[in-house]
């Protein structure tokens, strides 16, 4: 997907097909719109690298408080918290690499074109930015990058503190998940999916909910392995995420017709067909295994005896973070 200008592309209506029958009917039929024409051609591809304001200006802030509250918090405390160190910081960095990647390499040009692409976009947005962001606890750095009043502020703030006492139990596992997954059904209808490729505004909403939604099912799955009740919940979360992803992936993988027909797709040696079926493949494979993965350690988690279970040294709360800081 494009967060900047693109092109709009030729449609082609849902055809024949039982899987495609399901999904028109459950979409209320409508034909959707492929996500625009493609700007580069396979020689100049590599130079399309991207430099979008919107997405390289919070890239960079975000690195840069967070590169300003790790210094600062190994300056005034002699070191740094007990579970926010290197691995948090290498985390971090990953996800912002992963964001770069996805938005504003030649990924960003080539999406336009092939569905595959577009897919690959789709699985760093959501399912390998947004872990490793949540695992680098970004809000601790943040929150020692203010000023010192102005952090002792925020943790008076009654309002705010209602905010995050509001939104908490929507970052749990379960809750978080049919968010995410009810954002990216919907978006998917041909309603919002023609609309967004109509409008350069919508699509980056489109880009920004996506994401959204998959840091908050990422938080409440990762911050619940602290606990077995919490652990349980995660399981369920990923099982359900999981389902609806192989769904979709089958959907793409074994119809009978092409869902979105791009003919830039001839220029890579491929059909829209085959196009799709790859996007499917790469959607089960890769996205499908994290999913599975993540169901695994909370399994682990849950089958593992009280006695070993690891403490957790630090609690990445907002509202918690706030306390600390006063």
């Amino acid at each position: 997907m494009r967060l900047g200008s693109r092109k709009t592309s030729c449609c082609r209506p849902l055809e024949s097909g039982f899987s495609l029958a399901a999904w028109a009917a459950f979409l209320s039929g409508r034909p959707a719109l492929a996500h625009g024409t493609a700007p580069h051609g396979p020689d100049d591809l590599w130079h399309s690298w991207q430099a979008d304001p919107l997405v390289t200006i919070p890239l960079v802030a975000s690195s840069l408080l967070f590169i300003l509250g790790t210094w600062r918090l190994r300056g005034d405390l002699g070191r740094l918290l007990p579970g926010f160190g290197l691995p948090q910081i290498l985390c971090f960095a990953g996800g912002i690499a992963v964001l770069a990647l996805a938005l504003l390499s030649p990924l960003e040009g080539l999406s336009e074109s092939l569905l595959s692409a577009h897919m690959v976009q789709h699985i760093l947005l959501i399912a390998v930015a947004p872990p490793l962001l949540v695992l680098g606890k970004p809000e601790v750095a943040w929150l020692w990058a203010l000023p010192e009043r102005l952090r002792r502020g925020l943790a008076r703030n009654g309002p705010m503190r209602a905010v995050f006492a509001f939104l908490s139990p929507c970052a749990r596992p379960i809750p978080a998940a049919m968010i995410h997954m009810a954002t990216l059904w919907i978006w998917h209808s041909p309603m919002l999916f023609d609309a967004a490729v109509a409008s350069d505004r919508l699509h980056w909403l489109e880009h920004v909910l996506f994401f959204g939604t998959a840091l908050l099912f990422w938080r409440g799955v990762i911050k619940a392995r602290s606990g077995r009740e919490g652990a349980a919940a995660a399981l369920i979360a990923c099982f359900v995420t999981l389902l609806q992803s192989g769904l979709l992936s089958a959907l793409l993988s074994f119809a009978r017709e092409a869902l979105y027909h791009t003919p830039e797709t001839a220029d890579w040696g491929l059909s829209a067909l085959e196009d799709q079926q790859l996007a499917g493949a790469i959607m089960s494979l890769p996205m499908c295994g994290i999913y599975l993965v993540a169901g695994l350690v909370m399994a682990l988690r849950l089958v593992t005896p009280p006695g070993r279970e690891r403490r957790k040294p630090l609690s990445v709360a907002p509202s918690d973070l706030l306390k600390q800081s006063s």
